[in-house]
């Protein structure tokens, strides 16, 4: 059952509980607003551009250094090497306090399609870069061994930097309209359940649950709520958004229930999701009717 636990927090969408990962160890994760790369933290003189005019818009060498940042932060912020099953060649925990060298590249394939990926010198995996919504971000890392995901076609180096791995902090999941809309519709679906809930046979028991949203980026479909009983029991309740003329609307999808969360390993997969997600959430309320 154990095992079941953990293969659907991560098709649930851990913030990630991201439902376009492509495995464990991928995520999807935030950067800057393309159009805004004044603010971002490179500078156009730590960079090393060589064939940037080959780049597609809106990618640039700033915002793709921006992405896989924050892309790092994230992966050693949620998914440290500690955690149990989280381990891989593709952990940057080793290398914290360290520097590495990152070069970009653009494939192309027959068709003249695009896709921009970056080679860093601490593995042999690539990094895939995507824009969401106008936000360049990092879609996750493969391997030569990911049939169907390594990619094809011709590429070219279009310039290099180098990116400083720093101790990880919450990460920068980013404020906006969109998102704030993302969030009102959320709320909506978690307070339907509350009142579901306590209308239900024997709601006395949820009376005083607190209900913990992800905090999440806004490119992000799919986000989750950890429901906690004031008995220890605890509900994951993951959902998905829909939009129509900017107006959104969050589903629920299936979940599953735990007896007593505290009492498992403070390092195992679902408990250390269970930590984060509470501790960085969004929204927090309390379910009393």
């Amino acid at each position: 059952m154990k095992k079941l636990i953990l293969f659907i927090v991560l098709v649930a969408g851990l913030p990630a509980l991201l439902s376009s990962c492509k495995n464990s160890d991928e995520v999807k994760f935030g950067s800057i607003n393309a159009n805004t790369v004044e603010s971002t933290q490179a500078t156009e003189s730590s960079l090393m551009p060589t064939l940037e005019v080959k780049l597609p818009p809106p990618y640039s060498l700033v915002n793709i250094n921006n992405a896989l940042e924050e892309y790092i932060n994230y992966r050693l912020w949620l998914y440290p090497a500690k955690v149990k099953l989280n381990a891989s060649s593709k952990n940057f925990d080793p290398y914290i306090g360290q520097a590495i060298e990152v070069e970009v590249r653009v494939y192309e394939d027959n068709s003249g399609g695009k896709k921009v990926f970056a080679q860093t010198n601490i593995g042999e995996w690539l990094v895939e870069f995507k824009i969401g919504n106008g936000i360049v971000y990092c879609d996750g890392q493969i391997s030569k061994e990911d049939i169907g995901l390594w990619p094809e076609g011709n590429d070219v180096v279009v310039g290099s930097f180098e990116v400083q791995i720093k101790e990880p902090h919450k990460p920068n999941y980013g404020t906006s309209t969109r998102k704030d809309a993302m969030i009102t519709a959320a709320e909506k679906h978690l307070k339907d359940i509350c009142d579901d809930l306590l209308r239900g046979e024997g709601g006395d028991i949820w009376v005083g649950t607190t209900f913990y949203l992800e905090d999440f980026y806004e490119y992000t479909d799919v986000v989750s709520a950890w429901l906690v009983r004031p008995d220890g029991y605890v509900w994951l309740s993951p959902m998905y958004f829909t939009e129509d003329n900017d107006v959104y609307r969050a589903t629920g999808m299936k979940g599953f229930g735990i007896d007593d969360i505290t009492k498992w390993d403070r390092y195992d997969l679902t408990r250390y999701a269970f930590d984060k997600g509470t501790q960085d959430a969004v929204r927090k309320f309390t379910c009393n009717g």
